[in-house]
């Protein structure tokens, strides 16, 4: 499985940022305020789309193959 660790930010609002743990492009973890991408099992392709439309900026943090837990 490849983990990946991800950042959102909004330019608008310095103080909007969130982070999101994928495994294999689907969101398995989330910062409350972006839960649903969490709730909802969004793929890395829905995430990059839904940030674009919003204007924010995402980047990875870390990525990497793990076991599955």
């Amino acid at each position: 499985m490849i983990e990946t660790l991800a950042q959102i930010e909004a330019e608008s609002s310095p103080k909007f940022r969130a982070g999101i743990v994928l495994w294999d492009d689907v969101v398995v973890e989330a910062a409350p305020i972006v839960g649903y991408m969490k709730r909802q099992r969004w793929t890395r392709e829905k995430v990059r789309a839904h940030v674009a439309k919003q204007g924010w900026k995402i980047k990875v943090i870390r990525e990497e193959k793990r076991a599955r837990p």
